[in-house]
């Protein structure tokens, strides 16, 4: 354990530091939190509006209130690229002290710029953005632009190229005046990019990322290899102190993509494309980094006050998936005797889990994947894929605990003796 600690601090440790001051990596984490506005503020109707319940949908429909649905959120989930073409781009100015708002606006600007702006109709090409652009890869491809234009708005802002109101000025107009020639060198590079790719196969560039780049991105980083490799680092950094928003950040927009295709799938009436990745994730983490939940169920069973108390605190929190008391108040961090069920505990899952949707068929409805992170794992799994999910969920929680019962049961012994012997005034050897 020693040594394994001293190699991550030695090698991953330096990594996990430079990624959490590299201003690319946390602008996209804090771009996409401040997305939470649509997502969140929508959520509830875009749940209401997918209900898992038969004839439900045609109920909606014969009511007249489905289109509604559909219009909060083809105004919010299919557009989402547009968001985060905005605010990552505004983060990633923010942090290094430009104008965020311009370059926020400048970024918009550029990615509606390079995608297609007309639709087929009956009677020809309609003017019009199509959402198929403005949603799924859609995001990753709004994601780089924002990064471009973000560093292209950074550097031309070093070499001075800011337009200078005389004094005097109010502050609005100088603002609004001052990205002018930065303005119009992003404007021009979106451009060339638009008529480059125009004249390339593929017509345009979200094509030919699709295509390309991001079909290779998308088979590597929404595959199950990948998904049960995040879990195994993420909860062995947790282990050593080091969050797991470290090695998070750099999925979110994959996992976001995710997200907006199983949607999209389900409003057209077909398979989920990611449904067996989505039920395995599920399956594989709840309860907190660690599935600790399944450490406080052990915690019903202990004998010394310490953990009777520890209960207390911090099994409420759990239930929400809120499990740093336990991380750091245990403490599971650093402690030798957790490590097993703590790092290994999401892969074991995820592979019972695996296994379940290749006998037992489940349904999933991914408007439920929108729900806050805080939602207990039972009200999301019968939410999403009714009373045969919640049975899966339920019975992996057994496997959970049961992984961690007999390491708890050491701690637990370890503390009731040094109890006992604080209490007749005895020393521990």
């Amino acid at each position: 354990m020693e040594k394994l600690e001293k190699l991550l601090n030695r090698f991953i440790g330096p990594i996990a530091k430079k990624m959490s001051e590299n201003d690319t990596i946390q602008s996209v984490a804090e771009g996409f939190m401040r997305t939470g506005p649509v997502t969140f503020g929508v959520c509830i109707f875009v749940i209401l509006g997918n209900l898992p319940f038969t004839g439900y949908s045609d109920w909606l429909t014969n009511v007249g209130l489905k289109v509604h649905f559909d219009a909060i959120s083809n105004a919010s989930l299919n557009i989402l690229a547009l968001y985060v073409s905005f605010t990552v781009a505004h983060s990633f100015a923010k942090r290094k002290g430009d104008n965020a708002l311009s370059c926020g606006i400048l970024s918009l600007l550029s990615f509606l710029i390079i995608i297609p702006q007309t639709v087929a109709g009956v009677e020809g090409d309609i003017t019009a953005f199509d959402i198929t652009y403005l949603s799924g890869t859609g995001i990753l491809v709004a994601l780089i632009f924002a990064i471009i234009v973000g560093h292209l708005f950074h550097y031309l802002a070093g070499k001075g190229l800011k337009f200078k109101m005389p004094e005097g000025v109010p502050p609005m107009v100088s603002e609004s005046f001052e990205p002018i020639f930065i303005s119009m060198i992003i404007v021009t590079f979106a451009f060339v990019v638009r008529v480059g790719f125009g004249y390339t196969p593929f017509g345009n560039f979200l094509s030919f990322f699709d295509q390309t780049i991001g079909a290779f991105i998308i088979k590597i980083g929404l595959s199950l290899p990948t998904i049960f490799l995040l879990y195994f680092v993420a909860n062995l950094l947790w282990f050593f102190g080091i969050h797991p928003n470290t090695v998070y950040s750099a999925f979110v927009p994959l996992q976001m993509t995710l997200i907006m295709t199983n949607i999209a799938d389900a409003q057209a009436g077909k398979p989920l494309t990611y449904l067996t990745i989505t039920l395995v994730s599920l399956f594989a983490s709840f309860g907190g980094n660690g599935n600790t939940l399944g450490l406080c169920l052990s915690m019903f069973t202990a004998r010394s006050e310490r953990y009777k108390k520890m209960l207390k605190l911090a099994f409420i929190p759990n239930l929400f998936n809120i499990n740093e008391p336990l991380i750091f108040g245990m403490p599971v961090m650093l402690n030798p005797v957790f490590f097993i069920p703590m790092v290994f505990c999401n892969v074991v899952m995820g592979f019972i889990g695996l296994f379940a949707t290749q006998i037992f068929t489940f349904t999933y409805n991914p408007a439920m994947s929108l729900l806050p992170w805080t939602t207990p794992f039972f009200v999301k799994a019968f939410l999403a894929g009714g009373i045969s999910l919640l049975i899966m969920v339920l019975i992996l929680l057994v496997v959970n605990t049961l992984m961690y019962y007999p390491f708890f049961r050491i701690a637990d012994k370890k503390a009731y003796e040094e109890e006992q012997l604080a209490k007749v005034g005895g020393k521990i050897e």
